[in-house]
């Protein structure tokens, strides 16, 4: 096996799961982990490594004189929506196009996610099953490494300064928060944190999230006539009263949804967690009314329940910032190029660290991993495509 490849299996299976409801900094502390093992790795191929006091990893690479740096960013959590503990990567050689069988009664077919037609004969990597991948984004992150060891092997290749940052928490929102752009000392960067080698995005979702906490009148249900106030079943009210297109598995392209991430209730009191998505900052406003809208509506049908809604902003669509630096683009076509890709530019529909840093100065558009159907126990890696990856990222940062 390639140490490439080998580098992004040890990766994910070190647990690195946030957590939205954690205060801490990172907000778990396993996924200092992963950012000590990337360290001492970086320290391996004799790249002086820094962890701050948040968990971000520093490091550069110094290149030709008189090119810009450019600065390669990947995330090292996994996301809230599957387990990310004990990941068993399977590996799949010469994918012949059938159910690939992931394990716990679990299985994975053309039918359900057609993207496997396009991996036949390719080497792929899966899940047992029980657990997500964690190849977002920790084959971003062996990609990132796997350039650095190039450039490190073959000093004669000139090539721009190249600057690292690894950060905790972008699953929760929080990548970003603490990233010292100075330390980081890009010109422009790239996030590799995407699926398929063209996907080349420069535009992200504005986006936000609301915290809805129900209060109810919990009564004992022999006497609960016109007196109980079950807060489960206000919550469902609250979901069934925001538009019912809007959730995500009725939207796509540039269109926003609302997604309830997660709830939690009993006749006391419910709690519900949605992000809201739009990539046009208008209509995100519009979206945020509506919550107001289900709020009083419930409290209207269900006198005596008490309704929080508390709607805080997360990140901005990054196209602002990136139409002002065509340069960045030139760089990312220069190297579509040369390994002979042709980008298909499409937006995120999602986050990505790099909307925050193009706000603190920092342009960073996102490049892809070759992994798919990312948070949950169907994703998988396509390691002919991760390799492909590798290569790009060495074709942008090279003269």
């Amino acid at each position: 096996m390639d140490k490439t490849l080998q580098r992004f299996l040890d990766c994910v299976r070190i647990d690195t799961q946030s957590d939205d409801q954690s205060e801490s900094i990172p907000s778990t502390a396993k996924q200092l982990n992963l950012a000590k093992r990337l360290a001492e790795d970086l320290k391996n191929l004799g790249i002086a490594a820094e962890i701050d006091q948040f968990g971000i990893v520093y490091a550069s690479l110094p290149g030709k004189e008189g090119l810009d740096p450019i600065g390669l960013n990947s995330h090292m959590d996994t996301a809230l929506e599957c387990s990310g503990k004990d990941v068993k990567p399977q590996i799949i050689e010469n994918y012949d196009g059938g159910t690939i069988e992931l394990g716990n009664g679990y299985s994975m077919s053309p039918k359900d996610f057609s993207n496997l037609n396009k991996h036949i004969g390719h080497d792929l990597v899966v899940t047992s099953g029980d657990t997500l991948l964690g190849a977002d984004d920790k084959a971003g992150l062996a990609i990132i490494m796997a350039v650095l060891d190039h450039f490190v092997s073959h000093p004669e290749i000139p090539h721009h300064p190249i600057r690292v940052c690894f950060t905790p928490d972008e699953e929760i929102g929080r990548g970003p928060d603490h990233v010292d752009i100075k330390k980081f000392g890009a010109k422009f960067a790239f996030t590799v944190d995407g699926s398929s080698p063209e996907e080349f995005s420069y535009e992200t979702f504005n986006a936000a999230h609301a915290d809805v906490i129900i209060k109810g009148v919990s009564i004992h249900p022999g006497d609960a006539k016109g007196k109980l106030v079950n807060a489960s079943t206000v919550a469902f009210a609250f979901d069934r009263a925001l538009p019912e297109k809007q959730r995500p598995e009725f939207t796509c392209g540039r269109e926003g949804f609302n997604h309830l991430v997660g709830i939690v209730g009993s006749v006391d009191e419910a709690k519900m967690h949605y992000i809201i998505r739009n990539h046009d900052k208008n209509l995100l406003e519009s979206q945020k009314k509506d919550f107001e809208k289900a709020k009083a509506a419930v409290e209207k049908a269900f006198p005596g329940c008490k309704v929080e809604l508390k709607i805080e902003n997360d990140y901005r669509n990054m196209r602002e910032v990136i139409d002002q630096h065509p340069e960045v683009l030139e760089a990312a076509f220069k190297g579509y190029k040369r390994v002979g890709i042709e980008p298909k530019i499409d937006p995120i529909r999602g986050g990505t660290d790099g909307a925050g840093f193009s706000f603190m100065g920092c342009p960073c558009p996102n490049l892809g991993t070759g992994s798919y159907n990312h948070h949950g126990r169907f994703e998988y890696l396509d390691v002919n495509e991760f390799h492909q990856m590798i290569d790009l990222v060495i074709a942008i940062l090279s003269e």
